[in-house]
């Protein structure tokens, strides 16, 4: 796909302001500090909620690996995660590490808190995630210092060929991937068993997390979380609601309603009459840690392909998600065998791959075309399916 004037702009001032951070990384790194013993190893997951979850066997392994040599394992995630990881990941500690403020010019004092942190610290330092960039992962991984820092190499458009170059000098490994397509499980097998540590391409299974109580007290509810992380990868709104009608009366449930604060926007059946499904609004309430005790009840989870989604994989639910064309392959289709309890509905377009730089001159709240073009009776009647499978 031709890259227009504006993405070549925005790869060019992203270098310039990677090289940027990464002299200023020098100046940090060169101060004077007390010898440290290097009794810990490191495991860098810092991106959303899905990710984390499809990392999730990797993560069991590497630990696991960890423990063996005597190390004391440390998570990085993003602050919002840091409490659900906690409570459902076997390592020894979870920190916070902000990407988006690391990443900026405008938080040194942020970004040097967090080298100075992880400095000297480790004796081994990983980050699998196939999502690496200059600015973030290589940075942090240069910054630990570990003896043994291991990576993945990486894909466009998070980094470039030059910014690989650059980056690969942080790594003492750097683990070459396939450039054919392949959902992200596979991509985490693929790199674990280029260490030395092979794991399964199956969804990880989350068993814990349940500890907090239940804050639906309804026994037949179904929950919709219409919102994914960019505008254009959710499904419209009014189609959320008309296929949550059609399913909640067809099937007489009750509809919860999650999401973030920031989404607080009203919500108005369609055809707003005495037949309307009642509807419990929990947006801004339910902390990520407890969603899933809220999501393991439902009799279905409507969303868009989005960390909700594979929540509700890992929990084994009955899931169903809308999804777009930007990656595909990617994120879904899961295997087979998991498909029939967790479907996506999507539409197979010639401009397909476009890592969601749509060729479509759409407003940046505005969903794709290819998202667009899903109809909610489709999704009403994948659903009405889900809902008559036995259990």
């Amino acid at each position: 796909m031709k890259r227009s004037y504006r993405d070549t702009w925005k790869i060019f001032t992203r270098f310039v302001r990677g090289m940027i951070l990464a002299t200023v990384d020098v100046a940090m790194l060169a101060e004077f500090q007390e010898p440290r013993k290097r009794t810990e190893g490191a495991i860098f997951c810092l991106h959303g909620l899905g990710d984390l979850l499809l990392a999730g066997n990797a993560i069991e392994r590497l630990a696991a690996h960890m423990h063996k040599q005597g190390l004391r394992s440390v998570l990085y995630v993003q602050p919002a995660l840091v409490e659900f990881a906690r409570q459902n990941f076997p390592v020894d500690h979870i920190e916070g590490i902000d990407r988006r403020r690391f990443e900026r010019r405008r938080n040194l004092k942020y970004r040097a808190t967090v080298i100075r942190n992880i400095r000297g610290r480790f004796a081994v330092a990983i980050q699998p995630t196939y999502n690496r960039t200059l600015m973030v992962e290589d940075c942090l991984i240069r910054a630990t210092g570990a003896p043994m820092r291991i990576g993945s190499a990486g894909h466009a458009p998070f980094i470039t060929s030059l910014e690989r170059k650059i980056g690969d000098h942080f790594y003492t490994q750097i683990v070459n991937q396939e450039a054919r397509r392949m959902h992200e499980l596979e991509r985490y097998a693929e790199f674990m068993t280029a260490v030395g540590m092979p794991i399964s391409s199956k969804p990880w299974r989350l068993i814990a997390g349940f500890e907090r109580k239940n804050p639906v007290t309804e026994t037949a509810y179904m929950v919709v979380c219409p919102k994914a992380s960019d505008a254009k990868r959710s499904w419209p709104l009014e189609n959320f609601l008309q296929a949550t009608r059609e399913l909640a009366l067809r099937h007489k449930l009750k509809v919860v309603m999650i999401g973030t604060e920031k989404d607080n926007y009203p919500l108005i059946w369609p055809q707003p009459d005495k037949n309307a499904p009642e509807l419990i609004d929990l947006r801004g309430k339910i902390p990520t840690e407890d969603l899933p005790a809220v999501l393991v009840n439902a009799k279905l989870i409507l969303v868009n392909d989005s960390g909700v989604y594979h929540l509700g994989v890992s929990l084994d639910c009955r899931v169903l998600a809308v999804g777009g064309s930007g990656i595909p392959s990617r994120y879904f289709p899961y295997p087979a065998e998991f498909t029939q309890r967790a479907p996506v509905i999507y539409k197979t377009v010639p401009c397909a791959g476009c890592d969601w730089k749509c060729i479509y001159n759409i407003p940046h709240n505005v969903s794709a075309p290819c998202i667009q073009d899903v109809s909610w009776q489709q999704v009403a009647e994948a659903g009405n399916q889900l809902l008559n499978q036995e259990t």
